[in-house]
This record gives structure tokens, sequence and C-alpha cells, in this order.
């Protein structure tokens, strides 16, 4: 490849000379590849692109630019730290020998070589080094020279303007399946309502599906479609009841799904006049009630004792053993609709994207009680058992949805997200650790009335994440 490019610029400079206006021919020596090299410290963007060029993303050495820039008399105005771009000359002799830096950019400012020469000869020295030691992002050489701006995108785990995506944390594993638009997705937990990680005893599979592609060409990128639709299944995790688990450090979980399957379903609606907002809708249901026939494994169920404010339970029929002393809270239906809005301050440069919803959400939450059969077995029951608490919205607080999302995609790219939803506060946020592949990701909640016997007050959870596009 090094090769093509030199005989490639040989040849654009013999062609240039040879339409020069001349006196009778003499042989002239080819030009070497030293001589090529000086004549492009003019920096001809015809030539350039062909160049190796990457962009800087090291935040320690984006500073030490910016700075050199500063230092020499550039504007204040035309540097942008988070467009800094280097264009190095091809080595020739080995592979592993220095990049020759022809050029840096710092926003709409630029110094060549000579000036690089000049003045910040150490800072160049490492920026050449054959194994560029520092987080950078090549830029292919069929891309103009001008720095290629950012790419909107709506959700960072899942986004739209790459061909393949992986996500995988202990939240969440999603696929995207190539330019279909189709992601195949698992998660732990029902963030909607606040019980993030197996707080809520539940965990999903989910198909979602594009239908309408969206027209708009100012925000197909970001939204290439204006309807997607979700469908998927929970099923119930057995995990999370030992105390001593991670040294006790992650809270015992006190909620339950049935051994039934859940039925999860959604739409995510994008107004085709203004594809920035939008509404949504989502509901998952439980397959089968709460049917004392089937047998259960209790080891398995999160049983919480009778508070001392309460009565023992009692079954209107007498011949049914039931332990009076204890129930088992059980997740129900859930749901939730929502208006949501995007909105990039500075679409042409859209390094801050911040995302508004506000709705009403839906969650019930049943107790059940332990029953013995003549056969020894186990089960749940409700039906003819006195005592057992329903909770679901009651109040205002109970039914309001808000959730803020704010994520900066800069150079060092990380998000905040805030929700209120079944009167729990949820955080997350997420912080890049090596590159932009793997980040730290962190989920709190408590809830802001009183507590339920099935919640915990402070849960606080973290993760790694790593995050791959294609």
């Amino acid at each position: 490849m090094k090769g093509f490019l030199l005989g490639f610029l040989l040849g654009t400079a013999l062609g240039w000379a040879q339409q020069q206006p001349s006196t009778p021919r003499t042989t002239t020596p080819l030009p070497d590849y030293d001589t090529v090299v000086a004549a492009l410290k003019t920096i001809d963007p015809n030539i350039l692109k062909y160049f190796p060029r990457w962009r800087v993303c090291e935040p320690n050495l984006m500073i030490q630019i910016h700075q050199a820039f500063l230092l020499l008399g550039y504007p204040a105005d035309e540097l942008d730290m988070q467009r800094i771009i280097v264009t190095a000359a091809p080595t020739v002799v080995r592979p592993d020998e220095e990049f020759e830096i022809l050029l840096i950019e710092c926003g709409n400012a630029r110094m060549v070589s000579s000036e690089i020469e000049a003045n910040i000869r150490s800072l160049a020295s490492f920026l050449s080094h054959p194994k560029r030691p520092y987080c950078y992002e090549d830029i292919p050489p069929s891309v103009p020279p001008t720095p290629a701006q950012l790419e909107a995108i709506v959700n960072f785990t899942m986004p739209t303007h790459v061909g393949h995506a992986i996500s995988v944390s202990l939240f969440e594993q999603s696929l995207k399946l190539g330019r279909s638009g189709f992601w195949l997705r698992a998660n732990l937990g029902a963030d909607p309502i606040g019980y993030h990680f197996w707080s809520a005893g539940v965990a999903h599979v989910l198909l979602q599906r594009p239908l309408i592609r969206n027209a708009d060409e100012r925000t197909q990128k970001a939204i290439p479609h204006l309807l997607d639709a979700v469908l998927g299944v929970g099923y119930r995790i057995t995990g999370g009841l030992d105390p001593t688990f991670l040294g006790g450090v992650i809270p015992v979980r006190k909620l339950n799904t049935d051994a039934g399957g859940r039925l999860l379903a959604g739409v995510d609606f994008s107004f085709p006049f203004y594809p920035h907002a939008g509404t949504a809708l989502h509901v998952e249901i439980p397959l089968r009630s709460i049917d004392p026939s089937h047998s259960i494994n209790p080891q398995t169920y999160a049983i919480l004792p009778l508070g001392l404010d309460r009565d023992p339970l009692r079954a209107e029929d007498p011949t049914v053993q039931i332990f009076s002393d204890s129930v088992v809270p059980l997740l129900r239906s859930t749901g939730r609709w929502t208006l949501f809005y995007n909105w990039w301050p500075d679409p042409d440069r859209p390094i801050h994207f911040f995302r508004f919803d506000v709705g009403i959400s839906y969650a019930e939450v049943q107790e059940a009680a332990l029953v013995r059969h003549p056969d020894g077995s186990t089960a749940l029951a409700r039906e003819g058992i006195r005592g057992l608490n329903t909770y679901k919205p009651r109040e205002f607080g109970d039914w309001l949805y808000l959730r803020l999302e704010y994520r900066n995609q800069s150079s060092f790219p990380f998000g905040i997200a805030l929700q209120y939803s079944n009167q729990i506060l949820l955080g997350r946020a997420y912080v890049p650790l090596i590159g932009r592949w793997l980040y730290l990701e962190g989920k709190y909640a408590t809830p802001l009335r009183p507590l339920r016997p099935f919640e915990t007050r402070h849960f606080f959870m973290v993760s790694p994440l790593f995050r791959i596009t294609l």
C-alpha cells in the first residue's frame, strides 16, 4: 500500500511537471521520497487525503496540543480540543519506523511540519511513535481531509449509525443484526419501575424490529425508523438469595416473579412531522395466575416474614395448610406510557445529547401465601387467604413517570440518567475505562416513599460495559 501511495504521488508530481511550459527537453532525475515529502509541507488537500490520518482522543494529550496552539499565538476561537487530527507521511523503510508528522489540526487551526519541527518537536516525537501508545481513531483514506463530525445517536448502548454493534454488561446484553435495524436484547431487572438488576426477580429476552423508516434527511441517521416494535418474554430468576454473595455488598433479593413466564410488548413511535419527539407504550403481563395447583421449590423464592404490625394469615378453608407467618411477594403486571423528546443543542456537532421522558407508569405486586399439599409439596395461593396485601398505584406520585438523560460523546464519552417512577429514584451512569470499548456502568435506586417489605432502601450495583461497533 505504501508503495502504491508513493508511486501515485510521484506520478502526480511528474504529470504536473509535464504540463508546465518548459524550455527544450533535458533529462531530469525523478524526485525522490524526501523531495515529495518536502513538497507536501504546503499541504495540498488533494494529495493529503491519501496519507495516514488519525483523530487524537487521549485527554491528557489533547490538552497538551491545545495548550501548544494557544502558546504559539493561534486564535482561541479557532481552536477545538475535541477536533485534533494528525496527518503523517507513511514510512517506507520498515513497518516499525516512526511516522513523519506533516500536519496537526486543532479545530480550524493548522500547524504544518516546519512549525511542528520548530516549536513542538518533543510532542511530535511522541505522536509519531510507530505503536502510537495513546488513544486515537484512524480516519479512512476515503474520508475527505476535513474533520468528520460526530454522528448523532439516541441510545448509547444501541447505536443506529453503525452496521453491527455489541454491548455486554451485567445489566443488559444487546446485538444489532446488521443494517436491518433488528436488535436482539437480554436484560436483568425491571428498570422502568425502579427495580434494577435482580431486585425484581425477572429477566427478559427481547427482539426489537423496525417497522416504518424515517424519510426526514435531517434526522434519519440518528432516528432511522419512526416506529419500532418490541416483543419479548420474561422469566423468573432464582439467584440473589444468598446474603454472602460478593461479600454481602449487593442486597438480598426480596421480590419474585412466578414461574409461569411473562409477555412483554411495546412500541416506540416518533412523530413523522417532528421525529425528535414521539410517544412510547410498553406493557408486561404474567402469562398465568397464581395457581396453587403448581408446585414450587420454596428455596428459590424470596420469602418474607410478616411484620409485627400484621396479623397472621388465615385460610377460609380450614383444611388448607398454610404458613401463616410469611408471604411471598410476586411482581405482576407492569407498564408505562410516555412522551419523549431528543435534543442536541448543536446539531452540527452533536457532542451533547439530552432526552426527556414524561408519562405514567404502572406496577403491581401481589402477596401470596405458602400452602402445603397432602403429598408434602409446596405451592403458592392467593384465593381464599385472608391478610394478603396488593401494592399498586393509589396516588399521583405512584403513577408519575419522569426521566432525564444526558450524554457527552466527545473524546471522554460519559452519560448520566435520572428516573422517577413508582416513587423510586433510579440513577445510571457510565464512564470510559479503556478507549471507546470498555466502560464502567453503575446503577443506584432508592424509594422516595415509605419502604415496602420487598424493597431495599439503597441498591447500588456496578458492572463493566463492553461496547463494540463495526
